[in-house]
């Protein structure tokens, strides 16, 4: 499997199935087939421009999970805290140790995500995670890499509390955190574009006869 961010579009939250079987241009929506089985075990979604005879197919796992809801007309939510997550390893972190312009600290050697951004007024600012924390485990599965840390939040149940564990300053703790929709957040930071841009062409307007001079 390669994670959407792997495949380059990262903006969509789901994993893809690698696959040297032809797509072209309109076969999106098409079944993958295991020609030994006859099983359909994806659906096909993509082509990289750059990877001839590579595609990518949502694994039929995934499909099965939401077909149901999706043919009810129910949204499909996913989950949104608000990080940007790298993968922490216990050699990536003895080498960023052993990196003597490093004046952030030293780093834990252990698996998990390592936290190198926090957005202000996201859940994740709300429930106290910080830049340097290193995500251990998010409710009851251990996380090893940023993408199993991408993967849990984007399964965490919206509007209810989740405890992440994390280790910061070398001690381990609980944090509880409650993730909101990403769709839901998405709208949210247009209507906050669209507020910003209706206020600039206000300010212009008010400028009257100057306003030819700041351009």
């Amino acid at each position: 499997e390669r994670s959407s961010m792997m495949v380059g579009i990262p903006h969509k939250k789901v994993d893809y199935i690698q696959t040297d079987a032809a797509i072209n241009p309109g076969n999106s929506g098409g079944p993958l087939i295991d020609v030994e089985s006859g099983k359909v075990v994806g659906i096909n979604a993509a082509i990289r421009a750059h990877m001839e005879g590579t595609s990518f197919a949502i694994p039929i796992n995934r499909v099965r999970d939401i077909m149901h809801d999706l043919s009810e007309g129910k949204e499909i939510h996913h989950g949104y805290l608000g990080l940007g997550l790298a993968t922490c390893t216990p050699d990536w972190a003895r080498q960023n140790n052993a990196n003597s312009n490093n004046n952030s600290g030293k780093i834990p050697e252990v698996y998990g995500a390592i936290v190198f951004k926090v957005y202000p007024k996201t859940p994740a600012e709300q429930g106290g995670l910080k830049e340097n924390d290193i995500i251990l485990m998010i409710g009851s599965q251990k996380v090893r890499s940023a993408d199993d840390a991408r993967k849990l939040i984007d399964l965490a149940p919206v509007g209810e509390n989740v405890p992440i564990t994390i280790m910061r300053n070398g001690n381990t703790k609980v944090l509880s955190v409650k993730p909101v929709d990403l769709s839901s957040r998405l709208k949210e930071i247009r209507r906050e574009k669209q507020r910003q841009q209706q206020a600039e062409r206000q300010r212009f307007q008010e400028l009257g006869p100057f306003r030819s001079l700041l351009q």
